[in-house]
């Protein structure tokens, strides 16, 4: 049914000039509204010219029971002003037919108007057909559109600056991204970041404000925070997000914001911290147990009186020490590297100390690169340097009231070299020690040549000895 709280002949007598055979013309179309507002599924109205020649105003309505209409009350009998529906205007004035002409309803809902004059036997326009729809949504989408377009020309833009700083589109693939106004609300979002909404929030994506979710109190702050990647955690899932600014004239009005889920990546990295942790342990655990071992063999070592027993006693009581202190220094950190340098102080120090005479000076003195060596090879270097420190003293420096022993550390290319120099005035006898007649250069071969793929060679210069290492750097897939 059409809408006609007030007499057609009322309204148009207390507002418009039409006279009564007009009047009658337009009262016979109030009938046909009701089909024609089914048939088009939209909002049907009769307007006519008000005495001021400018506005009109609405004489009958009809929408159809199959669409939702645009008026939740009967505009009847409201005005229907030129500036807001241009195309009723535009119609009594020219007696034209305009289509989907845009305007604003009475409830401020934007429209599209078709509007048809209606005329008398004399062809006088006296008043119009309106078909009104609501374009509420096509004017958001074109609103979107728009912005995208334009965001597409920044977005070349800042990918243009993101290639000169190191940072391009190829970092992207794969990721998710969103698109953010002025406001901080999603305009576009990709598949991946459709996919992540849902975790985020509840409701349509386009709904979401990302600033907000984020702990942002501005577009600018987010853009700034996220200049570099920030990693955020949602339902036990690790994302790092980073925003890229989009600017027009200089001034910021969005943001591309783009998402790696780490998940899988942060809990590998937790599981490698427990890792490290129980390794952590077990290196103390070892170390602990090889002081023990240490304590009882001291304690044994002083129940003999035999200085070659006591001498057996100690030099086993430094190769233990020796490899409890890399241990020690696996205890304190992550990586499974130990520095060359520091380990080559730790031994020599402790070695001179054991074997030194009270009334002896020995001057030692550790040169060379802060060289980084595996964790599989820290043991036996450290086996190894301990034999030929303590070789420096029993064969070269002997009982002299001074010496000095030096080690030397190089890296060069593939290979690290390790030299140690004593200033004893007695040459060794290396007939012995070629046929393998002493256990701690037995072990000097051993370790170096077979296990560690080096090599190891003397030499006298002049009053010294000189004992040369040499083993190839270790290599990552050499691990395991």
């Amino acid at each position: 049914m059409a809408e006609t709280e007030h007499s057609i002949r009322d309204l148009c007598l207390a507002h418009t000039d039409l006279m009564i055979p007009d009047i009658i013309i337009l009262e016979n179309m109030v009938n046909q509204l009701p089909v024609i507002a089914t048939l088009t599924g939209t909002d049907i109205f009769i307007d006519a010219l008000t005495v001021n020649q400018e506005d009109a105003i609405v004489l009958a309505w009809a929408s159809s029971p199959n669409s939702p209409s645009l008026y939740r009350n009967s505009v009847v009998g409201e005005l229907a002003y030129a500036a807001c529906e241009p195309a009723v205007y535009q119609a009594f004035s020219t007696g034209q037919s305009f289509y989907n002409i845009r305007g604003v309803s009475q409830e401020g809902v934007p429209i599209a108007q078709t509007v048809v004059p209606l005329t008398n036997d004399n062809g006088q326009v006296i008043g119009v057909l309106i078909m009104e729809k609501d374009i509420s949504k096509e004017i958001r989408q074109e609103q979107q559109v728009q912005l995208l377009s334009q965001t597409a020309e920044h977005l070349s833009h800042t990918l243009m600056s993101l290639r000169v700083t190191g940072y391009g589109w190829e970092e992207w693939l794969g990721n998710g991204v969103f698109i953010l106004n002025d406001k901080g609300k999603i305009v576009y979002a990709n598949k991946q970041a459709m996919c992540i909404s849902k975790s985020l929030y509840e409701g349509d994506t386009m709904d979401g404000n990302l600033m907000l979710l984020l702990s942002f109190a501005s577009l600018p702050a987010m853009v700034e925070g996220l200049k570099n990647p920030r990693n955020y955690e949602f339902d036990n899932a690790s994302y790092l997000f980073q925003a890229h600014p989009l600017l027009t004239g200089g001034e910021l009005n969005g943001c591309v914001l783009s998402f790696q889920d780490v998940t899988e990546l942060r809990q590998k990295e937790r599981q490698l911290g427990m890792q490290n942790i129980i390794i952590q342990e077990i290196n103390h655990r070892v170390k602990n147990t090889l002081q023990n071992v240490i304590s009882l063999l001291r304690l044994q070592m002083r129940r003999s009186k035999w200085k070659a027993v006591r001498r057996e006693f100690t030099a086993t009581i430094n190769r233990i020490l020796s490899i409890a202190k890399v241990y020690e220094i696996f205890t304190y950190q992550y990586r499974d590297l130990v520095n060359l340098h520091d380990l080559a102080e730790y031994i020599l120090e402790q070695v001179v100390q054991s074997y030194i005479l009270p009334e002896q000076k020995v001057k030692t003195m550790v040169q060379g690169q802060a060289v980084l060596i595996h964790a599989s090879q820290a043991v036996p270097v450290a086996l190894v340097l301990n034999e030929l420190v303590a070789n420096s003293l029993v064969h070269g420096i002997k009982a002299d009231s001074h010496g000095e022993i030096s080690i030397i550390v190089k890296e060069s290319g593939a290979n690290i070299s390790v030299e140690v120099r004593d200033s004893g005035c007695g040459l060794w006898d290396y007939a012995a020690i070629s046929k393998g007649g002493t256990l701690g250069l037995y072990i000097v071969k051993l370790l170096i040549c077979e296990q560690l793929g080096g090599t190891f060679q003397f030499e006298n210069c002049g009053q010294s000895v000189v004992a040369n290492i040499s083993f190839p750097v270790h290599k990552k897939e050499e691990t395991g």
